[in-house]
């Protein structure tokens, strides 16, 4: 699943296509993905796309008032298309070659200018959500800080994390009503950088473990953003490149390599059900 890095890099590309082109028609081929009603047509039609911006780890297509939420989840991919250029982000669809539609499409946006803006979905776990303003302002107030945010103080993380004191550090990581946006990988190497290991208790930790960790967190998030968010076998970016933050992970998905701080071997374990790396040596 595409984190906070992944969406923004996203949406920062697509921002630059889709800004101020009014959607002609639209047509949803997958009601669970989104079930779009004649009302929803009416509200849609005819509206220029004001910005595409994130929240958390989702997509924001804002239509001044009214927004749409689009969540990618595990294999959702947008790709947008004018003319000759081809323009795909999130979980590249294999089998299809640039096809459009194909038969993992959701949902087409038509644009006035001829443009097409495409969701696709292998599994059908992303969504799209339409939402007045008074709607996205309650599930908004719902969410915690954005890590990047001028918000994010170390005050305001401190007394998140002191609500939290019996769960493990990377567990109230996880939890979007804190902090938005950090998912599995960012944990694990934020806490990696703080030199703290995931399962202690946030009880057991000291002031100054506090601090290193609420430095790690945007520091980690910023050069994920620059290097374009982390690529497996499953992500790319909105102009179909794959992430090259893969390159500097330090502990995710480095199971039983050497540590690339000391002589010590990278560890894995099973955390509230997601793979959770870290460091015995320098982690403590």
């Amino acid at each position: 699943m595409p984190e906070l890095p992944e969406v923004q890099t996203i949406v920062s590309n697509l921002n630059r296509r889709l800004k101020n082109k009014k959607i002609a028609s639209l047509k949803s081929l997958d009601g669970k993905v989104w079930r779009l009603s004649k009302n929803d047509l009416r509200r849609l039609l005819g509206r220029p796309v004001k910005a595409v911006r994130r929240r958390a780890k989702m997509i924001i297509i804002d239509l001044g008032g009214d927004v749409l939420l689009v969540h990618l989840k595990m294999t959702g991919q947008l790709v947008f298309k004018s003319g000759r250029a081809l323009i795909a982000g999130g979980h590249p669809i294999i089998g299809q070659g640039k096809k459009l539609p194909n038969k993992f499409t959701r949902v087409i946006f038509d644009f006035s200018d001829g443009g097409k803006l495409y969701f696709n979905d292998v599994r059908r776990f992303g969504w799209i959500r339409l939402l007045a303003a008074p709607e996205f302002l309650k599930l908004d107030r719902g969410l915690g800080v954005e890590p990047l945010s001028k918000k994010f103080t170390l005050a305001y993380f401190a007394k998140a994390l002191a609500g939290r004191k019996s769960t493990t550090v990377k567990q109230a990581l996880l939890e979007q009503k804190h902090v938005s946006g950090i998912g599995n990988i960012y944990a694990d190497e934020a806490l990696f950088a703080a030199g703290i290991k995931p399962f202690r208790r946030v009880k057991t930790l000291k002031p100054a473990e506090i601090k290193k960790l609420y430095l790690a967190i945007p520091k980690i998030l910023k050069l994920a953003i620059k290097y374009r968010g982390t690529s497996f076998s499953d992500y790319v970016d909105a102009r179909g490149q794959a992430g090259n933050f893969v390159k500097y992970l330090k502990v995710y998905g480095r199971a039983g390599e050497r540590c690339k701080r000391c002589p010590g071997r990278v560890k894995k374990t099973k955390l509230a059900g997601r793979g959770t790396h870290w460091c015995d040596v320098c982690q403590k």
